[in-house]
């Protein structure tokens, strides 16, 4: 019966990501991944290897804007990077920050380049508050699943 429950607090939870959207359909693929693979913890993984490369990306991001003379050719590699595995695990907002974070670069702008840095990570903050919680559930239902 508490599986259950926790599994209907699950999917509630990732519907209502979706509905602010911080979340779009490719999050959703990856739920049914996880079905299809047979691997319970895959969104776990997937979504935990997902915030500790964006935190690496944005460490970089911030060396690199905070230069004098910013070489925005790898701002633009890595703002890229951090925008195709946003778009890889459906996080909506951050890829959406990041797009920006891109015109940016095309525009050689220091200051636009900082201001949509800003707004990308603040848009990750959300997102890895969100994620976190969805691990947690995640791995509640992992453990109920094993438990005898």
């Amino acid at each position: 019966m508490a599986l259950h429950i926790h599994k209907g607090l699950l999917q509630g939870f990732i519907q209502c990501m979706y509905d602010e959207g911080f979340v779009n359909d490719q999050f959703w693929q990856l739920q049914m991944m996880k079905s299809s693979r047979n691997q319970p913890d895959y969104v776990v993984r997937v979504v935990t290897s997902y915030c500790s490369s964006a935190q690496t990306l944005f460490s970089q991001l911030t060396h690199h804007i905070n230069q004098e003379n910013v070489d925005f050719l790898q701002v633009k590699v890595s703002a890229r990077e951090l925008y195709d595995k946003s778009s890889s695990v459906g996080a909506e907002h951050v890829k959406l920050a990041c797009a920006e974070l891109l015109v940016a670069c095309e525009g050689h702008d220091k200051e636009y380049c900082s201001k949509a840095l800003y707004w990308t990570k603040n848009e990750f903050a959300h997102l890895r508050r969100k994620f976190e919680t969805l691990v947690q559930m995640e791995r509640k239902i992992i453990d109920l699943e094993s438990a005898p």
